[in-house]
C-alpha cells in the first residue's frame, strides 16, 4: 500500500514555491518599471534644461544630478533584491520600498519647486 498523503504535501509545497516566485517576479517587475518611469522623466526635465535661463539651469542640473544619484541608487537596490536569497528577501524589501519612497518624495518635491 503506497502512502498518497506526501504526494498533495509536495505538490502544494511546489506550488506554493511557484506561487511565491511568481510574486516576488511581479514585486522586482513593479519597481523596475517605477525606476524606467523615473528615467523617462530624467531625460524630459534634462531636455526641459535646454530652454532655461542660465541661472536656473545651473540650480535645476544640480537636482537632476540628484535625482539620477537617487534613482542609481534605487536601481542597485532593485538589483540586490532580485538577487536576494529567500532568507533575506523581506528584509531587503523593506529597504528597497523605503528607498523608492524617498525618490517618489524627491520627484514631487522638485516638481512642486519647479512650479
Amino acid at each position: 500500500m503506497t502512502n498518497t498523503t506526501q504526494r498533495p504535501i509536495g505538490n502544494q509545497v511546489e506550488g506554493q514555491s511557484q506561487v511565491d516566485e511568481r510574486l516576488r517576479q511581479a514585486i522586482l517587475d513593479k519597481k523596475q518599471a517605477q525606476i524606467e518611469a523615473w528615467s523617462q522623466q530624467i531625460e524630459q526635465l534634462q531636455q526641459a534644461l535646454q530652454s532655461v535661463s542660465s541661472e536656473l539651469r545651473v540650480e535645476t542640473e544640480k537636482r537632476v544630478i540628484e535625482l539620477t544619484e537617487a534613482r542609481d541608487q534605487a536601481f542597485a537596490q532593485v538589483e540586490s533584491l532580485r538577487r536576494a536569497t529567500q532568507e533575506n528577501w523581506e528584509t531587503l524589501l523593506i529597504q528597497t520600498d523605503h528607498l523608492l519612497q524617498d525618490l517618489a518624495t524627491r520627484f514631487h518635491e522638485f516638481v512642486e519647486r519647479s512650479n
